[in-house]
């Protein structure tokens, strides 16, 4: 068994861990730290076009109920993109694992108050939930450190 599996069958998510990190080519030379930045750097680049599509979405909501909710997605996720992110990068960077699991936990908390303003699917509730379970993936690689 090699690290990429070991790590991702701890991680919570084994198959999506396995997939998004063997298509990494970064992380067949990695060692776990290694492996726990390359996670938390896909969790910034799929929260990005998250939040590059609610923006533009966005663009369009007229109903005010609608353009309340929009916006609480957009803030949502641009505090993770902004702020918790990059600090879980550097959290990592200075060995304070601590707050990078806190940080890219707090990432899949705040999709879910991006997902709780709607009651019916939405036209990113896929990605919504993709960037949850990578970010609590990542948080479970970075618990491992």
């Amino acid at each position: 068994m090699d690290l990429i599996e070991q790590t991702c069958r701890q991680s919570g998510f084994f198959a999506l861990c396995n997939s998004t990190l063997r298509s990494d080519p970064r992380s067949s030379n990695a060692n776990l730290e290694g492996l726990a930045k390359i996670s938390v750097e896909i969790v910034i680049d799929k929260a990005n076009a998250t939040l590059n599509i609610i923006v533009d979405l966005f663009k369009n909501v007229s109903d005010p109920v609608l353009y309340r909710s929009y916006g609480t997605c957009i803030d949502s996720y641009d505090a993770s993109v902004q702020r918790l992110l990059p600090e879980a990068i550097a959290a990592l960077g200075s060995e304070d694992y601590a707050t990078s699991r806190h940080d890219v936990a707090t990432v899949a908390t705040n999709v879910n108050a991006c997902d709780e303003q709607f009651s019916e699917k939405t036209p990113f509730s896929d990605r919504n939930r993709l960037v949850h379970d990578l970010s609590l993936m990542s948080a479970g690689i970075i618990e491992l450190l």
